[in-house]
């Protein structure tokens, strides 16, 4: 299985990288908001980026 396609690189970098922006998002939102858990949905949606961007740095590049 080729994980240099262009099927493989949709599936497991726009769509996440995405959601993940989308929480980011929300998250700032949220802390300007001055609501409680907004670092902490900041933060996952963060961590979630780091775990997209190592997915392309272990498996695809």
């Amino acid at each position: 299985m080729s994980l240099s396609g262009p099927g493989i690189t949709y599936i497991l970098l726009v769509i996440p990288t995405l959601f993940a922006l989308v929480v980011i998002g929300q998250g700032i939102s949220k802390v300007l908001k001055a609501e409680e858990d907004g670092p902490l949905v900041t933060g996952f949606g963060t961590v979630f980026l780091v775990f997209i961007a190592a997915a392309y740095w272990f498996f695809i590049r």
